[in-house]
């Protein structure tokens, strides 16, 4: 076989093998990137994808080592035996792209590069399978056919050659933000937690702009290129940044805090959340409350028990029995009412956002603004106008029907909240979930009281993912649940469900899950 025609199949292998792991570089984009993640993902698959690889792999090898061993002897003609693998490869691809995803894989430039380098690793496999037996006229070209099945190695590869180049671009675009932080000299509001993080966010954000002029990192942004991108791209020299801060791993809130340096911190919540990720509640514990070191003032919920126990003297608690505080509580799907008090000094607070934690929050902002300078005036007549946080309960009418969309909440207290506020409802309750991830050792109790709660409340219950046999198992001699495989045959079978009704999604996991 000529050297041009093995270079020729090499690239073009190297090609399909990149398109035909397109799925994985998906699950590696919504891994944050992270190897243990796409491994987890494939495990918890069932190995279904290997299981196509391999798929594949065989009939590409059959199909094309038959064709060689029938047409060996004419050149020319046994070449287009490779259009099998051509084929086949095509048809994998379009029958992965036919499979709804609820976060697609993102074209960034890390991605474009990922693809550059993946196409290179994979075109050298397949030269090497194609070179040593170019002269064996009974194999030749078929042993390409094998190469599928080295996909998952062949993107991790790829992936780890990239990662010193990543690494020196993710410091460069942080060193960016650092300095353009340095330059507008912005007052920094680090806010954490295990839940609650974007709502406070919302709420802080909406209080200050009474008095300051407030950049909030955008959507979800809560990771160092997150929020460094949005300094970038987005930030415009406002006088106060509000920088909601993720983790996953023990060290991302140190790493965070040293490079946004902030003045004040506020800590949300602790729970369960990650404990898959983080390995121990005491991981957990530490890493929530770092964000507290080296502040001026900062602001923790004392009604989270985990929180009042261990921030020591290092953050005002704000909560139900604390120096700031609420009380007389009312909540309903119309929203929610309490009185605030600060320093001996109440006010009447409604807000039409809904949820027990929301007094929890509201109080907790309200003191970091009111120590900022903000008055309780002016807090009283943002909260009647702060808006809904897109995704975490966010109440929505349509006629007769309520959708109480909490898709982004993936925690048990979230979960609560929500079916707290369906209860209030007269007509039919539908509850649709996946239930919870990334809780570790905690997380088969956790689908099973959640299945137990749902069956408490609801009217009919829709469930679905990897969960769904646990949390059911949870529900004692509840009728009306229906397992289905995805949101749309959900949706399907609600429309038949006579109005007046309120529906409930709790959690929507992304596909990695």
């Amino acid at each position: 076989m000529p050297t041009e025609i093995v270079i020729a199949y090499s690239v073009f292998g190297g090609f399909l093998l990149m398109l035909v792991s397109l799925k994985l570089m998906q699950i590696l984009q919504l891994s944050s990137y992270r190897i243990k993640g796409l491994i987890a993902w494939l495990k918890n698959t069932k190995r279904d994808f290997l299981v196509r690889y391999f798929a594949l792999a065989f009939f590409s090898f059959v199909s094309m080592f038959v064709y060689v061993m029938c047409f060996g002897s004419v050149e020319w003609y046994c070449n287009w035996g490779f259009l099998f693998f051509m084929l086949l490869c095509a048809y994998f691809v379009y029958a992965v792209s036919k499979q709804k995803s609820k976060t697609p894989l993102r074209v960034t430039k890390r991605i474009f590069r990922l693809l550059i380098v993946d196409i290179i690793v994979n075109a050298a496999l397949c030269f090497v399978a194609i070179w040593f037996t170019k002269d064996i006229e009974a194999v030749r070209y078929s042993l390409v056919g094998v190469t599928p099945l080295l996909c998952p190695i062949t993107l991790i590869l790829s992936h780890v050659l990239l990662l010193p180049v990543e690494k020196l671009i993710a410091r460069s675009f942080i060193k960016k933000a650092t300095r353009r932080l340095a330059v507008n000299k912005p007052t920094v509001i680090g806010i954490t937690g295990s839940y609650g993080k974007t709502t406070a966010k919302k709420v802080l954000a909406t209080f200050l702009h009474t008095k300051y002029k407030v950049f909030a990192s955008p959507h979800s942004y809560n990771t160092p290129m997150g929020l460094s991108r949005c300094i970038n791209e987005e930030y415009g020299g406002e006088e106060i940044f509000v920088a909601e801060m993720g983790a996953r791993y023990v060290g991302d809130i140190k790493y965070l805090t040293k490079i946004f340096r902030p003045k004040y911190a506020v800590l949300t919540a602790i729970g369960n959340q990650h404990l898959e990720t983080f390995k121990s509640k005491e991981n957990i514990i530490k890493e929530k409350t770092s964000i507290l070191d080296g502040v001026t003032f900062a602001v923790a919920n004392g009604d989270s028990i985990d929180v009042a126990q261990n921030v020591g003297d290092r953050a005002v608690l704000c909560g139900k029995d604390c120096s700031a505080s609420y009380s007389k509580v009312k909540s309903d799907i119309n929203g929610t009412d309490f009185v605030l008090t600060i320093n001996g000094e109440s006010v009447d607070i409604h807000t039409r956002l809904v949820g027990d934690h929301i007094p929890s929050i509201v109080t907790l902002c309200a003191r970091l603004a009111y120590e900022m300078g903000v008055s309780l005036k002016k807090i009283k007549e943002a909260a009647a106008n702060l808006p809904f946080v897109e995704h975490r309960l966010e109440v929505m009418k349509s006629g007769d029907i309520i959708i109480f969309d909490d898709s982004y909440n993936s925690n048990p207290v979230g979960a609560d909240n929500a079916l707290k506020i369906l209860s209030t409802f007269e007509g039919t309750k539908v509850v649709i979930t996946p239930g919870f991830v990334e809780l570790g050792e905690a997380s088969a109790e956790a689908q099973k009281e959640l299945g137990e709660k749902i069956a408490g409340i609801a009217d009919h219950v829709f469930l679905l993912g990897p969960n769904a046999q646990l949390i059911k198992s949870g529900m004692g001699d509840f009728q009306r649940v229906v397992m289905v495989d995805s949101l749309d045959e959900a949706m399907e079978q609600l429309k038949e469900i006579p109005a007046p009704m309120a529906v409930l999604f709790e959690n929507d996991l992304p596909d990695n899950y």
